[in-house]
């Protein structure tokens, strides 16, 4: 009967520390557990945070890039106008350029027609008066000869 107390009571012993190892695993498996889930819950934190920031940081880019957009949209525009502004100047200048060498031309036709048509006078005038002198001439050689 001591053996069978002896036994009973090693085996409570032995029943007690298993439970005690099955208490200190349960608890050691459920900080590992907490542990775990916290490191996931900072980790989703941390992913969140980087989440929201990267979302920022596109935003701002994609308003920088807007913006860049509409400067350079605004210079070409800009571009544009002063181009087609320069041509008009261009087309003026060269109308006005072409009316006045038109002009320049009707001018030198019109002083060459004159000096034509006041040569052309001038040689009437100068026959006139040869035929005068030569009649001069004439008459003073037919007295001469009569």
């Amino acid at each position: 009967m001591a053996q069978d107390n002896n036994e009973l009571i090693l085996a409570q012993t032995e029943l007690r520390d298993f439970q005690r190892t099955v208490l200190a695993l349960r608890q050691e498996l459920e900080t590992a557990h907490a542990e775990s889930d916290e490191r996931l819950r900072k980790s989703a934190l941390a992913a969140n945070t980087e989440i929201a920031q990267l979302k920022t940081t596109v935003a701002a880019l994609r308003e920088e890039l807007e913006k860049a957009q509409a400067e350079r949209d605004k210079a070409v525009q800009h571009a544009i106008a002063a181009s087609h502004n320069e041509i008009q100047q261009l087309k003026a200048t060269s109308a006005a350029l072409r009316d006045a060498l038109e002009a320049a031309r009707i001018d030198k036709v019109n002083s060459v027609n004159q000096a034509i048509s006041g040569a052309g006078a001038e040689i009437a005038q100068l026959h006139g008066t040869i035929r005068t002198l030569r009649e001069q001439f004439e008459a003073l050689s037919a007295k001469a000869t009569t």
